[in-house]
């Protein structure tokens, strides 16, 4: 069975060059309909990707193949036409965890803070009726779609960890679609972690967009033998 990082590799290396994320985007949504969620690809462009330091922290079994330049385009890493790979931690302890294991509980971490929220919109505004999860639109798949005590549509983004500056992006092209297609200007809620201070200065260009920060407390049970 195809894994996502096989799918992408296939893809850069057919295009033999400089390709984005939205030809990837759209390429894997093409190929592979419904297979796997928007956050999923995010993750490998994230962990398969050799001169992003924090990746070999993070994903430290990842297989390594894409050279993302700086004008946010993806390649294929050659040492001849990239250099030697100067990106990676020394060599420590070994890791045994495969990124298909980390990304899945990444998946699953953002998958229960959906469910909390389901329940508990009122933590993070007074007023909000649920109206669907992982709603399909033209442009996307909304995670969570409510609307508030004045009838406006509220899209909900969740990110686990920080959010990036393609959240920005991404819920606001969400925002267009319903702007385009409803009566009422729509607003828009990202919780995450954290931010970065350069996404806070993205999402205060956009009026009707408010940043939520979560935090995940433990509770522990004892089991049974």
């Amino acid at each position: 069975m195809t894994t996502m990082a096989q799918a992408i590799r296939n893809y850069v290396e057919s295009a033999d060059g400089k390709v984005t994320a939205d030809e990837i985007r759209r390429y894997i949504t093409s190929e592979y309909p419904d297979k796997w969620k928007a956050t999923t690809l995010q993750a490998h462009l994230y962990a398969c990707v050799i001169n992003n330091p924090k990746a070999y922290i993070h994903h430290p079994s990842a297989s390594r193949f894409l050279y993302r330049n700086s004008d946010g385009t993806f390649e294929m890493y050659s040492e001849a036409v990239h250099g030697p790979n100067e990106w990676a931690p020394p060599p420590g302890d070994d890791e045994t965890t495969d990124v298909d294991e980390l990304i899945q509980t990444s998946v699953s971490l953002e998958r229960d803070i959906e469910d909390h929220l389901i329940h508990h919109l009122d933590s993070i505004e007074s007023g909000l009726n649920f109206v669907g999860r992982q709603v399909t639109i033209d442009v996307g798949r909304v995670d969570i779609l409510a609307e508030d005590s004045n009838g406006n549509r509220v899209v909900i983004e969740v990110k686990v960890g920080e959010a990036k500056d393609s959240a920005i992006g991404q819920i606001a092209r969400y925002l267009g679609w319903y702007l385009r297609t409803e009566s009422k200007p729509p607003r828009g809620i990202i919780v995450a972690g954290e931010f970065s201070e350069a996404v806070r200065y993205a999402a205060s260009a956009i009026s009707n967009l408010k940043l939520v920060t979560y935090q995940v407390q433990f509770s522990f049970d004892e089991a049974k033998i």
